[in-house]
């Protein structure tokens, strides 16, 4: 049996007191799977404040530069330093 929330196999876990009876514990059990199986008939929109709109119309990035850089790293002749990358996965692994 799979965990409905991460999808990994393994004991399934439930807020059902241990001193509730089996015929509760499955019919919560049954709730609780039909709700997770159940397709969700809403469709989620997302609306953009007008500030983000206005933001997003006044992007501005050089184009030039990112075919160049494009380029670079199809040709290889981009330049890479293994040290300093090493040392920024190093600096994110602290913060977690």
């Amino acid at each position: 049996m799979t965990d409905l929330i991460s999808g990994v196999a393994g004991r399934l876990t439930s807020a059902v007191k241990p001193d509730a009876s089996k015929a509760d514990q499955d019919n919560r059990l049954r709730l609780v799977t039909s709700e997770a199986a159940a397709p969700s008939n809403a469709t989620d929109t997302v609306e953009l404040s007008a500030v983000a709109q206005q933001d997003l119309s006044r992007a501005e990035f050089d184009q030039a530069k990112v075919e160049q850089i494009k380029q670079a790293l199809a040709d290889g002749s981009y330049p890479i330093d293994p040290r300093r990358i090493a040392e920024s996965f190093a600096s994110i692994e602290k913060l977690l």
